[in-house]
């Protein structure tokens, strides 16, 4: 189940192994050696022998049922099995109750035998199942209350959604609006027809029915104080109430069995099974005086944990049937009755969760028969939880939200009429469709190629060097080289012919056009310029001019080497500017559809913090409310009366008949603030002293027992049921998280922790401010 109600399958099943020793047992070899080792002890003890051959055949018949009983026990026992985490089906427990009464029957044993031992097991496991099984009913009715009211929330939250609602519900609307006109005009004319009157005068009534009609909706319709969107309002909020009184009613049911249901934790126990034990080992060692009394002390204690069993489940199985009958009279107050006054519902649901308190006060109940055990858990099984279940899901189905044909009719029409177009349109436009899906295809695959692939590709070139036809380069390597060779030949050249320049005039010339000083062909240039036309036409002018354009083209040329080197320097820096907004645009695209699909299949860690965050604030907000009552019962001036002495009679146990008449055992700690003295407890021996507690708390009202619970810093039981749903809502979303570094462990001991009644509203409080500050994806808690 992955509850609470697992962990308590887990604590019950450790409490019967120590109650009844089944850790410490061997194996009951019930066919051979343990009975008739018995025998055989016995028989060789003195002064036995000649009794046990004279009662030899009775006494193997006797043994042989005995042993076949205990090992039916022991299979009834085994098939109930309680140490795994799933609790077993209650139709089990029918079946094997049903076994056991066919092979025990009408048979007597006695108490502290193995029998009897074997007999109260069986019985303790099927109330367990039962216990267990009826718990986890009413959680699985109360959780499905949670969503349906979580939707008309929604409704009320959201005027779309009401119109939505609005259009949903028309059909049915109408068609009750007809059939109740219909009917209305029906037995409108049958009266007419048994009036007596004429055929003419019935046809003139009718057709001023008809002229009337108009006026008639109009003064009972649209003139009406409370407009249709305010009625559809009140329905929607009408139906949520109904739900949330409901679920508040079963959380109560739940708190009040989880709470005060079964117990059978030996601290409670007033014989430690772990001394006795101590007890008897020492005794181990004495003489056959010893033996005996070893033997007393181990009946003994056998007895008071059968007794201490008993007592617990058949003050179990009362809690179950008192909740279960109460919850049939009851059910009809819950919700507000159609023509009932509204105080007088107020009133019956105030008495109805009244009641429930009540039935918290379980002293003075008397133990069950195994017999009437046997017929009281049958009566739960087949009776009383089947009536509960049915009338519980009459009652809230008809608060649900519509069926899923009324909210599924409006998509259902605009898919059809889409679906008609739209394979209409697909079947006149196919080649354009296809056309566009094709350029759609070849889009995407460019994409992939031009802008991912291959520029990824050439990044890695270039990292490597091997990029020779991706570079950046503007200019040839061979090409500066041949224009400043060109140059210098066309200033060396003009230096022959009009300076008469020597070798070494030549060299230091070539070296000056190699820094770019071609002053040489400038002073010519400059002498030509005053007389331009003759330059021009015998001169030289144009030779001068076609120089310093060589060179010009030649700076140019050095300007985009140097150009070059820049951009050779910050290629891959290019390279990754040019891939960038594609690989980003790729990453957009595959994060956004990676989010979708978290959110579509519901793993998202946003998702589950969000749903956990609502439900750990309304525990928290239950707790605060609880912890406003526990203050003011605490330190307020209206504090709890207690009972005077007289009002407690009871007798009072000798101190060394404690361990075999052990008064009630569990109390309930609820009822611990009553003034039980020893002082005030008369010695007269006529009354048990569960009666007188019983009593003495007969007085007390479900408000001062509200007190007290208050006083002790324990939540109501109806804050205790909400409490354990809501965390059950929180183990759901638990089990999506990671369990990587103990997450999810530690938020289900932290649950654990919040769902546990013996702790203080104050402690709870602290556990869920501590999963505030501990887990992130909760927020942290200022």
């Amino acid at each position: 189940m992955g509850t609470f109600i697992t962990d308590k399958l887990q604590h019950l099943n450790n409490d019967l192994v120590q109650l009844f020793h089944l850790d410490a047992q061997p194996p009951i070899d019930i066919a051979n050696n343990n009975i008739h080792h018995n025998i055989g002890s016995e028989a060789n003890a003195p002064g036995t022998r000649r009794k046990l051959v004279d009662s030899s055949h009775s006494n193997d018949h006797h043994d042989d049922t005995q042993a076949t009983i205990m090992a039916g026990l022991r299979a009834s026992i085994d098939s109930l099995d309680l140490r795994s985490s799933v609790v077993p089906p209650m139709e089990r427990v029918i079946v094997e109750i049903e076994r056991v009464q066919g092979i025990v029957g009408s048979l007597e044993h006695e108490e502290g035998s193995k029998l009897s031992q074997l007999e109260h097991l069986f019985l303790a496991k099927c109330t367990v199942v039962v216990y267990l099984n009826l718990l986890d009913i009413i959680l699985n009715a109360t959780l499905p209350l949670s969503n349906e009211i979580e939707y008309w929330q929604s409704l009320l939250d959201g005027p779309k959604w009401r119109l939505l609602y609005i259009l949903q519900t028309s059909p049915q609307r109408l068609f009750n609006l007809t059939k109740e006109a219909a009917l209305s005009t029906r037995a409108h004319m049958d009266s007419l027809i048994e009036s007596g009157l004429q055929t003419s005068d019935r046809t003139a009534h009718i057709i001023q029915l008809i002229h009337y009609f108009p006026t008639f909706l109009k003064k009972h319709l649209i003139s009406q104080p409370v407009s249709f969107p305010v009625a559809i309002h009140y329905e929607i909020s009408g139906h949520r109430k109904q739900l949330q009184r409901i679920r508040e009613y079963q959380a109560e049911c739940l708190g009040l069995l989880a709470e005060q249901g079964l117990n059978l934790d030996p601290e409670h126990f007033e014989q430690d099974p772990i001394s006795a034990r101590s007890d008897i080992s020492e005794l181990q060692s004495r003489d056959e005086q010893e033996e005996g009394r070893r033997g007393q002390v181990e009946g003994s204690s056998t007895t008071q944990a059968e007794k201490f069993v008993l007592e617990q489940i058949s003050k179990t199985v009362v809690l179950m049937e008192r909740v279960l009958t109460r919850a049939s009279k009851d059910a009809p107050t819950l919700t507000d009755q159609k023509f009932a006054p509204v105080a007088l519902s107020a009133t019956r649901r105030r008495n109805a969760s009244r009641s429930l308190t009540v039935l918290g006060n379980l002293h003075g109940v008397s133990n069950f028969d195994c017999s009437d055990m046997y017929s009281h858990l049958k009566d739960l099984i087949q009776v009383q939880i089947p009536d509960y279940v049915t009338q519980t899901e009459s009652q809230s189905r008809q608060f649900y939200r519509p069926s899923w044909l009324t909210r599924v009719w409006i998509p259902i029409v605009i898919s059809y009429f889409g679906l008609k177009y739209g394979i209409q349109y697909i079947s006149e436009h196919r080649a354009d469709l296809d056309e566009m899906l094709e350029e759609g295809w070849d889009t995407a695959k460019r994409f992939m190629l031009d802008w991912i692939w291959e520029p990824s590709v050439r990044i890695m070139n270039i990292i490597r060097h091997t990029d020779d036809q991706g570079s950046l380069q503007m200019l040839g390597n061979e090409s500066l080289k041949s224009d400043i060779a060109s140059l210098e030949r066309m200033v060396l050249d003009f230096g022959k012919e009009h300076y008469q320049m020597g070798s070494d005039q030549l060299s230091f010339l070539s070296k000056a056009v190699h820094n770019g000083d071609i002053s040489v062909v400038m002073r010519a240039y400059e002498r030509e310029l005053k007389t331009p036309l003759k330059g021009a036409i015998s001169g030289n002018l144009v030779q001068t001019l076609l120089i310093q354009i060589q060179k010009t083209k030649v700076d140019v040329e050095v300007a985009m080497a140097a150009l070059d080197k820049l951009l050779k320097a910050n290629e891959l820096n290019f390279a990754f500017l040019a891939v960038g907004p594609s690989l980003l645009l790729l990453w957009a695209v595959s994060s956004q559809a990676k989010s979708s699909w978290q959110k579509f299949a519901g793993k998202n860690l946003g998702i589950v913090s969000i749903q956990m965050r609502n439900s750990l604030r309304q525990v928290e907000r239950l707790l605060n409310l609880a912890s406003a009552d526990v203050d003011n019962h605490g330190h307020g001036s209206a504090m709890l009366s207690r009972p005077s002495a007289k009002q407690i009679q009871a007798q009072r146990i000798p101190l060394g008949d404690s361990q075999a008449q052990r008064s009630t055992g569990n109390l309930s700690e609820d009822f611990s603030e009553v003034d039980v003295s020893s002082d005030s407890i008369p010695t007269t021996p006529t009354e048990p002293l569960s009666n007188s507690l019983s009593s003495a708390l007969a007085p007390l009202s479900s408000e001062k027992l509200q007190r007290i619970r208050a006083k002790q810093g324990k939540v109501p039981y109806r804050t205790q049921g909400l409490i354990l749903c809501e965390v059950h809502l929180l183990r759901t979303f638990a089990r999506r998280l990671t369990r990587s570094e103990g997450l999810r462990d530690k938020v289900m001991e932290d649950l654990r922790e919040i769902e546990e009644s013996s702790l203080t509203v104050r402690q709870r409080l602290r556990t869920a401010k501590r999963m505030y500050r501990t887990y992130g994806f909760l927020g942290l808690y200022h």
